[in-house]
Order: C-alpha cells, then sequence, then structure tokens
C-alpha cells in the first residue's frame, strides 16, 4: 500500500483535477469519497483523515455545503477546492452564476450573487441540505477563500505546502522519497537534510515554517490571519507547543476571541465556531492565570 504522503498529492491532484476539468467541477464528500476510496484502496475515514492533512498543509479548501441535521437524518456534506487563486476565481464565477439562476427559478427574480448572499445567509439553516442552500454556502466561503489567499498568500505557495506536508507527515519514514515526483532535484536534497535533521535531532527540533513567517511578519498579523480562517485549532496548538508564549499575545488572542463572541448575533457563520471561541478563551485565561500566580514563567521583557 503507497504510504499516506503519496496518497495524500496523489488526491491533491485529483482534486485540482476535477475542479479545472470535470463535469461539475467540485468534488463533494457525498459521491467523491466513495470514489476515491476505492481509487486509493483506504477507507472512507481514511479518506477523511488525508483530506483534513491536506488542508491543514494549505493544498485544499473545504467548504461544509450542508450541515448535519440528526433529527433529519442528514449527515452533512463537503465541498473540496485546490487553493490556488486563479482556480478558485474561476470556481467563484460558476457558483455565482448557478446562485443567480437558482434563486430566479424559484423566486422569479434576478438579483446578484451577492444580493442573495445578504438576503439569504442569515437564515441558511431553513434552506439546508437544498440546492440553493448548497449555493449560498459554497458562494460565501469561495468569496471568504479567495480574500485569504490574496492576504496570505505566502502560506499558499508550493513550498510552504510541501514543508507543511512533510510536517504532518514527519513519522512516515519515507516521506521524502514519496514526494520526490513532485520536487525538483534541489528541493528532494533539502527535504533530505530536513528529514537527516529531524533524526538526529527531533527534540530540538524547530517549527521551521513559524520562525520563517515571524521573521517577515509581525505576530500579530499572523494570528489574525489565523482568526480570519476560524482556525482555532490551530491557534491553540501554537499556544501550547510554545510558539505563541508571551503574555501580550496571549492576552491578544483572549481580547480578540471576546470581541468575535460579541458579534455571533450578527455573523451566522462566526456562530457555528463560537464552541471552539469560548473554548479558546477560557484556555488563554487559564494560562494567563497561571503566568501571573508564577507557574508558568513570563516572557515579556
Amino acid at each position: 500500500m503507497a504510504g499516506t504522503i503519496k496518497v495524500a498529492l496523489e488526491l491533491a491532484d485529483a482534486i485540482k483535477k476535477e475542479n479545472l476539468e470535470g463535469k461539475d467541477k467540485i468534488p463533494t464528500s457525498e459521491t467523491f469519497l466513495r470514489i476515491w476510496a476505492g481509487h486509493f484502496s483506504r477507507s472512507e475515514e481514511e479518506i477523511r483523515k488525508v483530506l483534513s492533512s491536506l488542508k491543514e498543509s494549505h493544498y485544499i479548501f473545504i467548504i461544509n455545503i450542508v450541515a448535519p441535521d440528526p433529527n433529519l437524518f442528514v449527515y452533512g456534506e463537503e465541498a473540496y477546492l485546490c487553493a490556488d487563486i486563479s482556480i478558485l476565481n474561476d470556481l467563484k464565477k460558476s457558483a455565482e452564476d448557478t446562485l443567480e439562476k437558482l434563486y430566479e427559478s424559484s423566486n422569479y427574480k434576478r438579483k446578484s450573487a451577492f444580493q442573495i448572499t445578504r438576503e439569504l445567509f442569515p437564515k441558511i439553516k431553513e434552506y439546508n441540505n437544498t440546492p440553493l442552500g448548497r449555493s449560498i454556502n459554497l458562494v460565501v466561503m469561495l468569496e471568504e477563500y479567495s480574500r485569504i489567499l490574496n492576504t496570505a498568500n505566502f502560506e499558499y505557495t508550493d513550498q510552504w505546502k510541501r514543508n507543511q506536508l512533510q510536517e504532518v507527515y514527519r513519522d512516515e519514514m519515507n516521506a521524502v522519497d514519496e514526494m520526490a515526483p513532485f520536487l525538483n532535484a534541489r528541493e528532494q536534497e533539502a527535504g533530505k537534510r530536513a528529514v537527516d535533521q529531524i533524526r538526529e535531532a527531533p527534540k530540538e527540533k524547530v517549527d521551521q515554517n513559524w520562525v520563517k513567517a515571524t521573521q517577515a511578519f509581525s505576530v500579530e498579523f499572523l494570528v489574525r490571519v489565523h482568526f480570519r480562517k476560524y482556525e482555532f485549532d490551530v491557534i491553540k496548538k501554537l499556544i501550547q507547543s510554545g510558539k505563541l508564549k508571551e503574555e501580550k499575545d496571549i492576552k491578544l488572542v483572549r481580547d480578540t476571541l471576546q470581541v468575535m463572541e460579541g458579534r455571533t448575533g450578527q455573523d451566522r457563520l462566526l456562530k457555528r465556531y463560537e464552541a471552539d471561541m469560548i473554548e479558546l478563551r477560557r484556555y488563554c485565561q487559564a494560562k494567563l492565570n497561571m503566568m501571573r500566580q508564577g507557574i508558568i514563567q513570563k516572557t515579556n521583557p
């Protein structure tokens, strides 16, 4: 059986090809999980984990186009998109056209995609598991992800993604070898050196991606990028791993969360993450309390 990292890279290519050449352009979990599971000889649950790794490595975006609803036996549905700005722009245009046609066919009047999402997204639960609901979720999130790619494009370069994917699968002994078909000669050699360093000194390993990012951008900017992508789990990991350890940085996270929680009444998308925000804010507050009590050493100058 092929190693997971090879499966991940081939799956990323399959999603990209579908976005460019597929009949429906955007593969969804409803159909493609089964297809990919058969193609890669993996279970659907394993494919979901690989997709999650691709999302974490910024190869793809995952959009929840149907929310789970146990009362109606609705299991939820995801859509998968290549994290490439030119592909995303084409998909966004197509999705907006589809939304406008769906709206016109059911309401007998024309509106722009922007007007439709502004009108109906606050009531998105009413349209869950309907063609219109799927289309609204798709258009809203495509707009958001296009904005992310334009403001944080340094995290979506090929090299950044490859480094991150190797980090995710660093425990696979053949990770670099399986990356080889997707790398040029210089990158292959650099990857092998990186793996050698990890094997020789695992306890002293430093996340070079974060170090490089903080050399180019402020911590506040990087944290706000993660907030814009609703990556509360990533921010928590940054704190747990000690990458965010200064009191002022943890205060920034806590205070930003308090502001975001206050907006959940007006922002339905943000409302979905309310539990994650509360959990992270409480974690930050506990961390700050421990700092003040001297249990954890402060690192502010």
